[in-house]
This record gives structure tokens, C-alpha cells and sequence, in this order.
């Protein structure tokens, strides 16, 4: 299930959880991320759990490589 993503924006805000309804948790920066976990939520078409453990990111931002 693990797979990485090119994220290309700046300030993606990491989530506590899959939402925008979850308070924010810090930015990613650009770069290549490890997604170990989907779910749908608030304010995205699916947002990803980050391997770090740092909490989730909309997939809306991200490209799967």
C-alpha cells in the first residue's frame, strides 16, 4: 500500500487527521513524501496519511510518482 508523492506547493498544510475539519499540524514544503494511508474527509477528494506520522495531506496537492 505505501507509495510516494511529488508534493510542488510550499505550504500544504499538514492535518491531525484526514479533514479540513482537523487543526492544522505545520506545513510539508515541497518534496517527496511516503503515504501509508487513505481516507476520505472534509475539503478533499482524499487525503493521505504522511509515513512521519506528521498527520495527513490533501492528495489534491500531491502526485503520485
Amino acid at each position: 500500500m505505501p507509495y510516494t508523492v511529488q508534493v510542488t506547493i510550499s505550504d500544504l498544510l499538514i492535518r491531525k487527521g484526514p479533514g479540513t475539519n482537523y487543526a492544522a499540524n505545520g506545513y510539508t514544503g515541497k518534496g517527496v513524501f511516503t503515504i501509508v494511508d487513505e481516507s476520505d474527509g472534509v475539503g478533499a477528494s482524499k487525503w493521505g496519511k504522511l509515513k512521519s506520522g506528521a498527520g495527513w495531506i490533501s492528495l489534491d496537492y500531491a502526485k503520485k510518482i
